[in-house]
């Protein structure tokens, strides 16, 4: 679905003619509205408007919004002419959500930021977030685009969604490798939770009769079934974040290390680490085999300096790689 350019000025001037009273500007210029508001200076294609076809859109946009109900005072002065929106008889409720709806909000806002989502998130959730709603599960971060949410088919999103906002059981397929079969699982979602650049559909599993967490890429056709128990609600304490953390550790060796990183390389390495005074990089609980295969790739740019055990597996690799005994 194509998005309504004309809704979206319309929304944009709306939130100008707003933020000039919080601002104490009050009164804003046609020239004004033109430079600063989008879609007015240029169509949606890009070209350039002329200042009279500007001018009357912006006026037109004055009429849709009057008769909407949203009342723009005019206050001519001298050279130009100024305009404001009358806050005093136009005053936006507060907006209050339920626990639940501001947990979809909250997911919204955050997977919002992956392609085939981007559209979804941009007019809806940024505008709702800039006004000061509350998300309800404060301890799942906030994260920035990564290859797990660019893979997450809006239709699995809407199910998982769904199924939150109405307290419903999900069912998919698991798949533990790429070669593996399908596992059928059914699941009460709580969250979706980013952790070191992958994304985890959070939430109590019945067959486990436990909290898990599946990484979104290893799952396949979500969707909302009827279940015979009440759907099972995360604990108030509980931080989803370190659930995702105590599970991957669980499930594999995790250690810290120091390498040497030549500047300007490996930065799949240098974005996880903390670099320290003398030059060296801090990774942190990261995946062990991952950590050997990742500095093999990279050598010799980038070699392990701590522990001894890793840099012996790292050597073996190469020498492996280079058909060396």
């Amino acid at each position: 679905m194509g998005k309504d350019v004309a809704l979206e000025r319309i929304v944009n001037l709306t939130f100008a003619f707003l933020r000039a009273e919080t601002q104490g500007r009050h009164y804003i210029s046609a020239d004004w509205v033109i430079k600063h508001v989008d879609g007015y200076a240029k169509n949606s294609a890009g070209q350039i408007r002329s200042d009279a076809a500007a001018h009357q859109l912006f006026k037109r946009d004055r009429a849709a919004l009057d008769r909407a109900g949203v009342p723009i005072e005019t206050i001519a002065t001298g050279a130009q002419t100024l305009y404001r929106l009358r806050t005093e008889d136009y005053s936006l409720p507060e907006v209050t959500f339920t626990p639940e709806e501001a947990t979809v909000l909250a997911l919204a806002g955050q997977m919002g930021l992956g392609d085939e989502l981007a559209t979804f998130s941009r007019s809806g959730w940024t505008k709702i977030a800039a006004s000061g709603v509350q998300r309800e599960l404060t301890s799942t971060p906030r994260y920035t685009p990564v290859n797990d949410v660019n893979a997450i088919a809006v239709r699995d999103f809407d199910a998982i969604l769904a199924a939150r906002t109405h307290r419903s059981a999900i069912t998919f397929d698991y798949y533990e490798t790429s070669t593996s079969s399908p596992q059928q699982r059914v699941m009460d979602p709580w969250s979706i939770v980013s952790e070191r650049d992958r994304v985890y559909l959070v939430g109590y599993d019945h067959d486990r009769q436990a909290p898990r967490c599946f990484r979104i890429t290893k799952v396949a056709g979500i969707r909302r079934v009827d279940s015979e128990t009440d759907f099972v609600e995360p604990d108030a304490n509980i931080d989803l974040q370190q659930l995702v953390k105590e599970q991957l550790r669980r499930g594999k060796l995790l250690v810290n290390s120091v390498i040497a990183v030549q500047s300007g390389k490996a930065q799949e390495l240098t974005s996880r680490g903390e670099w320290q005074q003398d030059g060296t990089l801090l990774l942190r609980d990261v995946d062990r085999d991952w950590l050997v295969r990742t500095l093999a790739r990279y050598a010799p740019h980038a070699r392990a300096l701590s522990p001894t055990d890793l840099i012996t597996d790292v050597v073996s690799l190469l020498k492996q790689a280079a058909g060396v005994d």
